[in-house]
């Protein structure tokens, strides 16, 4: 075989040999991004609250009375931290979750 054929060949492998190693990695890349929060759940006086997304700063949009004491500590660690919710079916479910 002559030099210039291996050399092909060899170009050929290191490419195939890439190209593998890309897609081993590249899965985590292609992710669909979580959808934008349109609330917050947050922890406000040892209670759930939901803020609006745009501006959590702001004064809570209701607050339920739904007691963080009661809950399992990594759900007060979440809600501590604020809980992004995409929309109302999810807000629904999460405060279904949490015993509304």
């Amino acid at each position: 075989m002559s030099a210039f054929r291996r050399m092909i060949l060899l170009i050929f492998f290191l490419l195939a040999l890439s190209v593998s190693i890309l897609f081993l990695f590249l899965p985590d890349y292609l992710q669909p991004l979580p959808p934008a929060a349109a609330y917050y759940l947050r922890d406000l006086h040892g209670r759930v609250a939901v803020y609006p997304a745009d501006s959590p700063a702001a004064e809570p949009l209701q607050v339920y009375d739904i007691y963080t004491r009661l809950l399992p500590e990594e759900d007060v660690l979440a809600l501590q931290q604020g809980v992004p919710v995409a929309d109302d079916a999810s807000l629904q479910r999460l405060l279904e979750d949490y015993g509304l």
